[in-house]
């Protein structure tokens, strides 16, 4: 609301690229005003006389002066029932390269987002789903419920829950081979037949969080039911002996037991999300049974072959945490460590930890470094480039870019802890653009190119895979820069 002086001075708080401001606009320049967009002044409105602009000459004033408060109609009692938004619908176009072997035009992929939820926010669902032409999908559903619970809420406990389900499809094209021939110094085969083999991927996750200690801090309990299967598609056998039907192998059968603490005490100020300042943790405790078919062994029960599991129990902890220091200017150093063990003894690399990748170590590729324990530790230096730019190019208004250079040192083993002088390390560097979308969505534009100073070798599946000495590139889009 403005404040008006009895001379006629006008005092009021506007917004600007650099913030909030106090504006003073003396009587004189008021003359200066456009006509028709000048206000009118009221000393006690909606009691005194006065002229009304737009819609505000609807409005039944005197009903208003006379309204009577101690009359109350007889309305008729109704239980409150809850109100839903509509349902919102957000079709977008992916490209997933994620399966190297895929047509450009395979590696499109249509999808739907859906979402609705309850006025006070006391519920909401989300659920998506998206496909290409070679049937691979990846599907969700996620119901959010943040209503009393009786009996826990006259405790002071009011936890939010969740139930997410999740679906995801993979196809990889496969040769199979018939007839081996030993008889020379390497084996060949006199049949080979082509067909696909289909990954599947269900889960079930039944989560309860609830804040601790603070405001900033939550401590989440999560159940997640996992079932990952292969299924082979239907072939022709060689020399005319028929068609071999389609057969599905469920690998792995999953239960894990989650405990997760996190702490998020960041700096509120204007460049908080391009720039945070402050202290970032999580520690989760996972208990995991699961079921795997380790061996690929199989077994025949009443006629039908049967994967051969073995039992894989085992407790697992992570920790990672984020210092960041603030410097001068604007300028901010960041510490990131990140530790992970798998305790007790080996279990088979499936369940290993990735180090590697965007969300990790960006020096190696995702798949690059992995291992049943793991350490890292990055050290970021960010500044601003640009702040205050104040530019408009259509719908998309740019506020700031940051750029920062990093350096990683970390590796993933299974066993024996490998001497320090052997860890992996890598450098590289980043530009963040914060822009905002239609003056309302956040739009959070980031390039990264990191650089791994170490080459080595995997060997996975008989093959022979070399790592390092090579650039890794990144780019997206987000709503925030949380990666």
């Amino acid at each position: 609301m403005p404040a008006v002086s009895t001379n006629g001075d006008v005092l009021y708080s506007g917004y600007t690229s650099d913030g909030y401001k106090i504006f003073h606009v003396i009587s004189a320049q008021q003359q200066n005003v456009i006509a028709g967009k000048d206000y009118i002044w009221m000393n006690n409105p909606p009691l005194d006389v006065h002229s009304t602009n737009g819609d505000v000459a609807a409005l039944n004033i005197n009903s208003l002066r006379s309204f009577n408060d101690y009359e109350i109609p007889d309305y008729d009692e109704e239980k409150y029932g809850g109100v839903f938004s509509k349902l919102t619908f957000f079709p977008f176009l992916r490209y997933d390269n994620y399966n190297t072997s895929n047509k450009f035009l395979e590696k499109l992929k249509p999808g739907l987002l859906v979402t609705s939820s309850d006025m006070l926010n006391r519920y909401s669902l989300f659920a998506g789903g998206s496909i290409n032409s070679r049937l691979e999908r990846d599907l969700f559903l996620i119901f959010d419920y943040r209503n009393k619970l009786p009996l826990l809420f006259d405790l002071g406990i009011k936890p939010e829950l969740s139930l997410e389900l999740y679906n995801i499809s993979r196809k990889a094209d496969i040769d199979i081979y018939f007839t081996a021939d030993s008889t020379g110094q390497q084996v060949t085969y006199e049949d080979t037949i082509g067909t696909d083999v289909t990954y599947n991927l269900f889960e079930v996750d039944f989560v309860a969080k609830h804040r601790i200690f603070s405001r900033n801090q939550n401590l989440e309990f999560r159940f997640i039911f996992s079932r990952y299967s292969a299924a082979l598609g239907a072939f022709f056998l060689p020399n005319s002996l028929g068609l071999y039907p389609t057969t599905d192998d469920t690998y792995l059968i999953g239960r894990n037991f989650q405990l997760k603490y996190t702490l998020d005490a960041l700096l509120h100020y204007r460049d908080a999300d391009i720039n945070p300042v402050g202290v970032q943790l999580s520690l989760i405790y996972n208990y995991e049974m699961n079921k795997f078919n380790s061996d690929a062994e199989y077994v025949v029960e009443d006629g039908l072959l049967k994967p051969s599991y073995n039992d894989f129990n085992f407790h697992r902890l992570e920790l990672n945490s984020k210092l960041h220091l603030p410097l001068w200017a604007d300028h901010t150093l960041t510490a990131q460590l990140r530790g992970g063990s798998i305790l007790g003894p080996e279990v088979p690399d499936f369940f290993d930890f990735y180090l590697g990748g965007l969300i990790g170590m960006k020096s190696y590729p995702f798949y690059a470094v992995s291992g049943n324990e793991i350490a890292w530790v990055n050290l970021t230096y960010r500044f601003p480039l640009f702040r205050n730019i104040d530019a408009r190019a259509g719908q998309l208004y740019l506020d700031k870019i940051y750029f920062s250079v990093y350096g990683d040192l970390g590796d993933a083993w299974t066993g024996k802890i490998p001497e320090l002088n052997t860890f992996k390390k890598g450098a590289g560097a980043e530009l963040r653009i914060q822009l905002s979308s239609y003056y309302l969505f956040p739009t959070s534009i980031f390039f990264n190119a990191a650089y791994g100073f170490d080459k080595f070798d995997r060997i996975v599946e008989s093959e022979t895979i070399s790592y390092g000495k090579e650039w890794q590139f990144y780019g997206g889009v987000l709503f925030g820069f949380d990666i």
